[in-house]
């Protein structure tokens, strides 16, 4: 008969025995086991969670740039800046700067980051027309520089005007009887018609647009603009002080005036929105993370103790055990085993024990802990997933608790004396 067969047939024999045993092994199994899985669940779900809310702020922030898109094909720019000197007062009277600045400055916003999606600088100042006796608003156009399409792609702040061609307003053309082809002449120069504008009802309607460089020689004010008509980066959309503060960094001589409008106080909201949405997703993730750590920190402290409250009730088990089969021990010595038989017979049903409660500690478990944590929807596929890694790790909890309380009571029954105990049976 071999030892596992013994072993087999000393646990049919006494079944209550082995179902303490089986308890004690399999709620410390549970325990450890339940945890860790629980864990692991509350980690996917707060992945799952993080995933969720960047998908809703990148969804908020696709529907922003559109938004703003639209907004700035119908606005064009939404900041103008201007000489440092120029009384906005005055500007806004006038609606033009009276002073000027080198164009060289408008180059600097080439270095700014995240400040400006574009920019065209542009000479504006108002002019009596001799030729026709019209007070107009001559308005030279220079390049459009694009750094950056955050906020508008594709949608250029003014079209290129050739050398010696215009635009012209349509009070204008239409009082004037002009159209596309017509040259016209300014101050002696001639200009050759290129398109002349639809109604708008603003100041435009008296305006004839050049290229930069015809209207600093039509006005004698050669490398001279009055004003840069920018398109905020998305960084800065609407922050006016922020857009201040680089500003003076990069033209300390110039001031920066914003373009209010009813498409920017909604873009205003949606970027505030957004905001606070990445807010509120940084925030979530730092306190999962934080209820993670502190899970984590509670199953270190337990682990031990765990193992430990198993190991010792197992060896109480495991006494009595061999206290109550003392005269079987001593009937086995006598027939022939050894000290090491006996001990192998004790340490092989503790391993039996273990294996068994540590698989029936796992399934309560990871059982337990996808009804704790209400995941019943995922809970299923990251079980499965799980198997492998906690199953042998229940297992093997299960044998090493066991081996560790039987250790000594199998010691104990393989030194007993089979004479002095048969004497006393």
């Amino acid at each position: 008969m071999t030892i596992w067969s013994m072993v087999l047939r000393e646990i049919a024999y006494r079944k209550l025995n082995f179902l303490l045993g089986l308890v004690g092994v399999a709620a410390a199994s549970a325990l450890l086991v339940g945890m860790m899985t629980s864990l692991q669940l509350h980690a996917a779900r707060s992945d799952a969670l993080g995933v969720l809310k960047e998908e809703q702020t990148q969804a908020m922030m696709t529907a922003l740039r559109s938004d703003l898109r639209r907004a700035m094909q119908q606005l064009g720019y939404n900041a103008i800046i201007l000489p440092k000197e120029q009384s906005l007062g005055d500007w806004y009277a006038e609606d033009y700067a009276a002073y000027t600045m080198p164009l060289s400055w408008a180059a600097r916003l080439d270095d700014t980051q995240e400040l400006a999606d574009r920019y065209v600088p542009r000479l504006r100042q108002r002019l009596k027309w001799e030729e026709r006796q019209w007070m107009i608003l001559v308005i030279g156009v220079g390049r459009e520089r694009v750094l950056d399409t955050s906020v508008c792609e594709g949608v250029p702040l003014a079209d290129v005007i050739p050398r010696g061609s215009c635009v012209v307003g349509y009070e204008l053309h239409h009082a004037l009887g002009l159209k596309t082809g017509d040259p016209i002449t300014i101050l002696g120069r001639v200009f050759q018609i290129t398109r002349c504008e639809q109604a708008l009802g603003t100041k435009d309607d008296i305006s004839i647009w050049l290229d930069l460089a015809d209207a600093q020689e039509l006005l004698d004010k050669p490398d001279a603009i009055n004003e840069i008509l920018i398109v905020e980066h998305l960084a800065v959309w609407g922050d006016i002080a922020a857009i201040r503060r680089r500003l003076a960094t990069v033209l300390p001589e110039c001031q920066v005036v914003e373009v209010a409008s009813e498409t920017m106080s909604r873009a205003h909201a949606r970027i505030k929105v957004a905001d606070e949405a990445r807010a509120s997703g940084e925030q979530e993730r730092d306190r999962q993370a934080l209820l993670l750590a502190e899970r984590r920190s509670t199953m270190r402290k337990l682990m031990p103790l765990g193992v430990l409250a198993c190991a010792v009730w197992i060896g109480f088990l495991m006494v009595f055990n061999v206290r109550e089969r003392a005269a079987e021990i001593a009937v086995l010595r006598a027939i022939g085993f050894r000290a090491g038989d006996v001990r192998a017979l004790v340490l092989s049903k503790a391993c039996l024990l273990g294996l068994a409660g540590g698989l029936a500690g796992f399934a309560l478990g990871v059982a337990a802990a996808i009804l704790l944590e209400d995941h019943a929807a995922g809970g299923a596929g990251l079980q499965l997933g799980l198997a492998l890694e906690y199953l042998g790790f229940a297992a093997a909890l299960g044998v090493a608790a066991c081996l560790l309380g039987s250790w000594l009571p199998a010691a104990a029954a393989a030194g007993m004396d089979p004479a002095e105990i048969l004497q006393q049976e």
